[in-house]
């Protein structure tokens, strides 16, 4: 009974947060493009050069950059001190993204360094109470389960607040960037932060919930093979 009360409470759980935060993709295919921002940004140098200009506003000079080969994802790793940069050619939001990684790679190294561990700690911990619970050893899985939500309460915490934290600046930082370049007109850039705007307003709902539903996941195919198992 244990363990479908767990897969229950967890699909409501998730259900809520998809309405709670109005995670809705829809929303979100308006912004994908905008062929006349596209043709503003584009007088901006390539990626890289963008990201190098951007972290020596940050006073940052130690960090690495690179070009994403196999990836359309754009990732600051904290453990090796670099940033990978996807090609983005003819997006608009690029200098919004490349400052996002860019304010990534300026935080707290303890927290980027905990956040990392922490994060792997966490996927070793439920593949070994996956292991025990399909060969029978662990037979109560809800000991573990409150773990696996007091490891979803940290993760929250801290990826929550660095994404929020580089979520909300980034903004400010392209903003920064696009006059000290002096391309564009004030009436221009201001176009471009007005769309800026309304992708900060939906990435920091949808970032959230992400987190909490990839930790509701987790908890719901280990009590998924619970109930399988016991």
């Amino acid at each position: 009974m244990e363990p479908i009360f767990i897969v229950a409470t967890t699909l409501v759980c998730m259900v809520l947060l998809k309405v709670v935060f109005k995670v809705n993709k829809k929303k979100a295919e308006p912004l994908k493009e905008d062929k006349d921002l596209e043709k503003l940004t584009d007088k901006f140098p390539e990626n890289i050069k963008i990201a190098e200009e951007m972290l020596q506003m940050l006073g940052n000079k130690t960090v690495k950059i690179e070009q994403a080969q196999s990836t359309q994802t754009n990732l600051y790793i904290a453990v090796s001190n670099k940033i990978l940069i996807a090609d983005m050619k003819n997006n608009y939001a690029r200098i919004q993204t490349i400052a996002h990684e860019c304010l990534h790679s300026v935080q707290d190294r303890r927290l980027l360094l905990f956040n990392f561990i922490f994060s792997n700690i966490t996927i070793l911990y439920w593949l070994t109470i996956t292991i025990l619970t399909i060969t029978g050893i662990i037979t109560n899985i809800a000991e573990p389960t409150f773990i696996l939500l007091l490891l979803a309460t940290i993760k929250l915490a801290v990826r929550g607040f660095l994404e929020i934290d580089a979520i909300t600046k980034a903004k400010y930082l392209a903003k920064e960037y696009m006059e000290s370049k002096k391309l564009l007109s004030k009436q221009e850039i201001n176009s471009i932060l007005d769309k800026y705007e309304q992708i900060t307003k939906i990435s920091g709902p949808f970032t959230i919930a992400n987190i909490l539903v990839g930790s509701f996941i987790g908890i719901l195919v280990y009590s998924t093979i619970a109930l399988i198992k016991i």
